[in-house]
C-alpha cells in the first residue's frame, strides 16, 4: 500500500503550480539533509564520510576546476539549504514575488527564470572568484541556496510592474520597485561580508538575469520557451502511456499571411499593455486589456 503522504506530495508536484513544485523540492532536499545530519549526530560521527560526500556533491564549488568536475552542482546547489531560517525566508520570498510575476506573465515563467537566475548567479560568482585576487582565498567555500534564482524573480517582477504595491508589516503599502532597490542595496553592502561573499555576489548575478529577462520579454523575446520545451520533453519521456497509432491532422483556419498579421498585432497590444502597467499599475487597465493579457499569459 502506497504511503498517503508520499502520494499526496507526488500529486502536488504533478498538478501543483510551478511555485508549489519549487517549494516542495526545496523542502524535500532540506529534510533529507537534516535527517542525515541528525543521524550523523546520533551515531557519533560514524557516517560523517557519507554525509559529507552527499553535501559536497550537491553544493556549488566556487572554482572553475570544481565546476568542471561537478557540472551538475550548477542546478543542485539552488535546491540545497542547510539552515532552517535560510530556507524559510527564501521560500516565503519565492511565494510572494513568484505569485506577482505569475499574475502578470504566466506561471510557466517561474521555474525557467528560477533556474536561469541560479545559473547566472553561480557563473558570475565563479568567474569573479577565479579572476579577482581578493576573492581567491574563499575558493574552497561551497555555496548553497535558492537566493540567486529568487532574486531573479524579485527583480523581474519589479521591472515588469514597478508601481505594484505590496503591504509590509510596520511599513504599509510600498511600491515593488522600492522593495527591489532595497534588496539590491543590501546585497551590494554585504559583498564584503566575510561569511557569505559568494552568496551576495550570486544574488546580484540573479538580479541581472531577472532585469535583462524582462527587457527582452517586453520586446517579444521569451527566454523561458526553450527551457519549458526541454522540461516538457523530459515529462513526456517519463510517461509510460502507450503511443497511439491514430494520426490527427490539424488545419489552420487562416492563411499564413493573416496568421502572421494577427500574431504581430497581438504582440503589439501586449507590449502596449505592459508599458501601461509599468506607468500606471495594473488597476489602470480596462476590462478588455486585462482579458487580452490574461489570454496571452495562458498560451
Amino acid at each position: 500500500m502506497a504511503n498517503p503522504i508520499i502520494e499526496d506530495i507526488k500529486l502536488k508536484i504533478k498538478s501543483g503550480n510551478p511555485i508549489t513544485r519549487l517549494i516542495i523540492i526545496n523542502v524535500a532536499v532540506f529534510l533529507i539533509i537534516s535527517i542525515l545530519r541528525i543521524l550523523l549526530f546520533l551515531t557519533g560521527g560514524s557516517i560523517s564520510t557519507f554525509v559529507n560526500f552527499i553535501i559536497d556533491n550537491i553544493s556549488l564549488p566556487l572554482s572553475l576546476q570544481g565546476i568542471i568536475h561537478k557540472p551538475w552542482t550548477l542546478i543542485t546547489y539552488m535546491f540545497t539549504h542547510i539552515e532552517i531560517f535560510h530556507i524559510l525566508w527564501n521560500l516565503i520570498t519565492l511565494y510572494w514575488f513568484g505569485q506577482i510575476l505569475s499574475d502578470y506573465t504566466s506561471p510557466k515563467k517561474i521555474i525557467p527564470l528560477y533556474l536561469m537566475g541560479g545559473v547566472a548567479g553561480a557563473l558570475i560568482t565563479i568567474l569573479l572568484f577565479s579572476v579577482v585576487p581578493v576573492f581567491q582565498p574563499y575558493l574552497d567555500s561551497p555555496m548553497v541556496g535558492a537566493s540567486a534564482g529568487i532574486t531573479a524573480i524579485i527583480i523581474a517582477a519589479a521591472t515588469l510592474v514597478p508601481n505594484y504595491r505590496i503591504n509590509l508589516m510596520f511599513v504599509g503599502a510600498i511600491k515593488l520597485i522600492y522593495v527591489a532597490l532595497f534588496v539590491l542595496f543590501i546585497d551590494i553592502l554585504s559583498v564584503a561580508s566575510y561569511n557569505n561573499i559568494g552568496g551576495n555576489i550570486a544574488h546580484l548575478g540573479g538580479a541581472l538575469m531577472g532585469y535583462v529577462f524582462i527587457l527582452q520579454y517586453k520586446k517579444g523575446r521569451d527566454w523561458t520557451l526553450w527551457i519549458n520545451r526541454f522540461l516538457d520533453w523530459i515529462k513526456n519521456s517519463l510517461k509510460k502511456s502507450p503511443k497511439s497509432k491514430m494520426k490527427v491532422a490539424y488545419k489552420r483556419g487562416v492563411s499564413d499571411e493573416a496568421y502572421n498579421y494577427n500574431k504581430k498585432v497581438t504582440q503589439e497590444q501586449i507590449d502596449i499593455i505592459l508599458d501601461k502597467i509599468s506607468r500606471s499599475g495594473y488597476e489602470s487597465l480596462s476590462k478588455a486589456e486585462k482579458e487580452i493579457l490574461f489570454k496571452a499569459s495562458n498560451k
